[in-house]
């Protein structure tokens, strides 16, 4: 399809699978995350699956708004467009609230729903420049029930589902499409951290959760659809 998509947190689990995906079908992908180290080689792993000129690589911090704005930039310089967003990365803590701290909380949010913010903040002048363009907010089935243990994740994400719809009301008219994906219990680093008793049924592997990501970013639902994935 030679769009261009920019994925946050695209370097492990869902965020890599969907780079993935993408590349094998024609598209162009800017990856990247906090560590250099982990964008390089996430970009050797993509190789093998498309032309090494369609993988570009950065590095930044999704909960700095100047990192935000470096990482549009130098993507607009090396590709010329931004086509579709994907706000993929979060990070989790499962502890009972009143053992949550305030540093910890801080940082779900903001790399869970202030990251998202900050991206769709600089993106939308670009989309709207060009005609169109798809932006897709990872948020989680625990973005509209909650479970205990996950106050300051499931807060996160019910607050990416309302950032979606508020963005796609905002944006009617405007040629963009707004969509968030809802997936139940992806088999990540995220996962592995909880004491959640599932079955292995259950359990997404995040290759399926990118093929349901891809196939969204054909824009062919309303913008603000919220895209539920179960097994």
């Amino acid at each position: 399809m030679n769009r261009v998509v920019m994925i946050t947190g695209s370097t492990r689990g869902i965020g890599l699978a969907t780079a993935a995906e993408f590349l094998k079908g024609g598209d162009r992908v800017v990856i990247f995350c906090r560590h250099r180290g982990h964008a390089l080689h996430a970009k050797k792993h993509l190789v093998s699956l498309g032309p090494w000129e369609n993988i570009f690589s950065l590095t930044g911090d999704v909960r700095n708004a100047d990192d935000a704005k470096k990482i549009v930039r130098q993507c607009l310089k090396h590709f010329g467009r931004i086509d579709v967003l994907i706000n993929n990365a979060g990070i989790a803590a499962y502890k009972p609230v009143e053992e949550t701290g305030e540093r910890e909380w801080d940082d779900i949010i903001d790399t869970n729903l202030k990251g998202p913010f900050l991206f769709i903040r600089q993106v939308l002048p670009v989309m709207k420049r060009q005609g169109g363009g798809i932006i897709i907010n990872i948020s989680s089935a625990l973005g509209v029930t909650a479970e205990a243990g996950f106050s300051a994740y499931c807060a996160s994400k019910f607050g990416v589902i309302g950032l979606t719809q508020a963005v796609a009301d905002e944006t009617a008219g405007d040629g963009l499409i707004v969509y968030a994906v809802l997936p139940w219990a992806v088999n990540t680093t995220l996962l592995s951290g909880s004491d959640l008793d599932l079955a292995p049924s259950e359990i997404l592997a995040p290759e399926y959760v990118a093929e349901k990501i891809f196939a969204a970013a054909r824009g062919k639902r309303k913008s603000g659809t919220l895209f539920e994935v179960y097994s």
